[in-house]
């Protein structure tokens, strides 16, 4: 029901074209879509930055959200992707690509890890539940991540 209600007032939103007679809406319709687009890129890789800085002082919810963010900026890379579409750029937006991928493979083996998943499940208690992680390995992912945040950060925007 909301998604349909949601639908409709967009449309309408869209057809009626108020958006288009204030002064931020013809500003935002003036503007090339490509500085749009690094504007976009730039707020969203800007907090994924900030936020794996300490990656291993990071409660598990501040990784999560770090995760999420490093999604929203994957979409949006892939989504302005094809405004930047010279032979440079496509070779600078695969590798960042690439760099995104990484990050998220491993902040979400990081966040996936067997105990608290077992800890959901509400399976700590069950034999064998200890032998299926040791400590070695939650270090050994931080780790990875950490490595993978470096990489990402070390990576050149496309945009820029």
């Amino acid at each position: 029901m909301r998604a349909r209600s949601l639908m409709i007032d967009l449309a309408e939103w869209i057809a009626i074209k108020d958006w288009r007679c204030d002064q931020a809406g013809a500003a935002l319709l003036a503007q090339p879509s490509r500085d749009f687009a690094s504007t976009v890129l730039d707020k969203l890789w800007k907090k994924v930055v900030k936020g794996g800085n300490n990656l291993t002082d990071l409660y598990e919810e501040a990784r999560h959200e770090l995760r999420i963010s490093a999604k929203k900026l994957r979409y949006a890379a892939e989504f302005f992707g094809p405004l930047y579409a010279n032979k440079r750029e496509t070779k600078r937006r695969n590798r960042f690509l690439v760099a995104m991928e990484g990050l998220q493979d491993q902040l979400g083996s990081l966040l996936a890890t067997a105990p608290d998943m077992l800890s959901k499940l509400d399976l700590t208690n069950m034999a064998g539940a200890e032998d299926l992680f040791s400590a070695d390995d939650k270090e050994r992912l931080l780790h990875d991540a950490v490595d993978a945040h470096d990489a990402f950060v070390d990576t050149r925007r496309f945009w820029r």
